[in-house]
C-alpha cells in the first residue's frame, strides 16, 4: 500500500502530559487532588505517569464517543497530544485548531517528518511541534513562534507552487495567507476572505481542500465560519478557488445550526465517506464548543442550510480531560486508522485525537493527502 502523505503523531505521554491533579486509584475509585501549577521538575515527572495512568485506565474500561449511530465510523478516544503545561511557549495556556503536514521529501534536512501547527485562540501568534514517527513523540520547535499574531492556523502543501501555504486570523473580520518554502519562516501575501463579503461578523476557523466544483469550474474550497448577526446565527460558509489564493465567497451559508445546537456551529472541515461528502462541524452545546457532529452534502456541496440529518461524531465527557468540550477537528488517514485531531477542554485547552478503523472499501474508501481528498483506485 502507498504511503500517505500525512500522517498523525500522537504525543509521548510520559514526557508531554502535564496534569493539573493528582490522580490517586483507591478501591476501584479515581479520587483528584488539585495541586499548584508552579512545581518543579520532579513534581512533573510524577504527574507525567499518574495522568498516563489516568488516561490507560479509560481506555481499557472502553472510553469512547457517546454520540449516535451514523453513515461514519466509530471514533474512540486515545489521548491528549500536546497540552500547554508542556511547552516552553504556550501563552494564554490555550492549544486550538492543530494542523499537521508532511515535510519530508518537500524541504531539505527538515526538523521531522510532520510538522503540527496549533495557537492560542487569541490573535497571539502560529507556534509548531515535529515528529519522525506516528508513535511520536512532538517536540516542540525552539524558535516558536513561527508566525506572530494570527491564530487558527491551517497549513497545506500545494504542489503546483512547490510551497506551504498557511492560512489564519489576526482579527475576526478575516482570514489571511502566508506562505513558505521551508514551513518555518513565512511570507505574508495578503487577505483570502473577508466577513464584509458575506455579510457577517467573521470569517475564520477555515479548513481548505483541493475538492473540483464542476459548476464553477475551480479547483480548491475553503470551509469557514461566519456570524449572521441579524440572524443570530452562527454557520458553515464555503468559498471556491481556481489558483488557491483568489477566493470567490458563496452568499448563501452552506449549513446553518439547527435545534439544540444554540445557534452556533463552527470549525468545519470537509471528510468524504463511501462516495459521500459530510460537512464536521462542532456545535456549541458548551462554552465555545461542544458536541462534534456532521451533516452529508451532496458531490458539488450545494448548500443544504437547516436541513438534513444531523448525527454526533464524538459527544465529550465533562469529565477531564475533554470536560464536555470539542472544538473543530481535522482528519488524516494513517493506513487503515482514521485520526481526528482536535482541541478540547476550556482550562487549559489542550490538542486531543480519536481515531476509528478505516479498512479499506473496494469500491469507495478514500485517501486524504495533505488537505487532499482522493478516491483509493480499485484493484483489478
Amino acid at each position: 500500500m502507498e504511503e500517505p502523505s500525512a500522517k498523525l503523531i500522537h504525543i509521548d505521554k510520559e514526557k508531554k502530559i502535564d496534569a493539573l491533579f493528582y490522580i490517586n486509584l483507591y478501591r476501584g475509585k479515581l479520587n483528584w487532588f488539585r495541586i499548584s501549577t508552579k512545581v518543579d521538575k520532579q513534581m512533573k515527572k510524577i504527574k507525567h505517569s499518574l495522568m498516563t495512568s489516568w488516561l490507560a485506565i479509560l481506555l481499557l474500561s472502553g472510553y469512547s464517543t457517546r454520540g449516535q449511530a451514523g453513515p461514519l465510523p466509530k471514533f474512540t478516544f486515545k489521548g491528549i497530544a500536546l497540552h500547554p503545561e508542556s511547552l516552553s511557549y504556550a501563552p494564554t495556556e490555550q492549544l486550538v485548531h492543530p494542523s499537521i503536514v508532511k515535510m519530508r521529501g518537500r524541504v531539505k534536512n527538515p526538523l521531522g517528518k510532520y510538522y503540527l501547527y496549533y495557537a492560542p485562540h487569541k490573535h497571539i501568534a502560529i507556534s509548531m511541534a515535529y515528529s519522525d514517527s506516528i508513535e511520536g513523540p512532538w517536540t516542540e520547535y525552539q524558535g516558536n513562534p513561527v508566525i506572530k499574531g494570527p491564530s487558527a492556523p491551517d497549513i497545506r502543501w500545494i504542489k503546483e507552487k512547490g510551497k506551504f501555504y498557511m492560512w489564519g486570523h489576526r482579527k475576526n473580520s478575516q482570514t489571511e495567507l502566508w506562505t513558505s518554502d521551508d514551513g518555518l519562516r513565512f511570507e505574508y501575501k495578503g487577505i483570502s476572505i473577508t466577513a464584509k463579503k458575506i455579510g457577517t461578523r467573521n470569517a475564520t476557523y477555515t479548513r481548505m481542500y483541493e475538492y473540483p466544483l464542476k459548476r464553477y469550474g475551480s479547483k480548491y474550497i475553503m470551509l469557514y465560519s461566519g456570524f449572521i448577526k441579524e440572524r443570530g446565527i452562527r454557520c458553515v460558509w464555503l468559498a471556491y478557488s481556481t489558483d488557491v489564493e483568489n477566493w470567490t465567497q458563496l452568499k448563501i451559508p452552506l449549513v446553518e445550526p439547527v435545534a439544540g445546537e444554540n445557534n452556533d456551529i463552527y470549525g468545519p472541515s470537509l471528510l468524504q465517506w463511501e462516495n459521500r461528502n459530510f460537512i464536521v462541524y462542532q456545535d456549541h452545546t458548551t462554552w465555545r464548543g461542544g458536541n462534534i457532529k456532521y451533516v452529508e452534502v451532496d458531490s458539488e456541496l450545494n448548500p443544504v442550510g437547516n436541513k438534513g440529518e444531523r448525527f454526533v461524531l464524538m459527544d465529550p465527557p465533562p469529565d477531564p480531560p475533554l470536560k464536555d468540550r470539542y472544538r473543530g477537528g481535522e482528519f488524516y488517514l494513517e493506513n487503515d486508522t482514521l485520526y481526528l485531531y482536535s482541541s478540547a477542554s476550556s482550562k487549559p485547552r489542550i490538542i486531543v485525537y480519536a481515531t476509528a478503523n478505516a479498512v479499506p472499501y473496494p469500491n469507495s474508501k478514500v485517501r486524504i493527502r495533505d488537505g487532499v481528498i482522493e478516491k483509493r483506485k480499485n484493484k483489478k
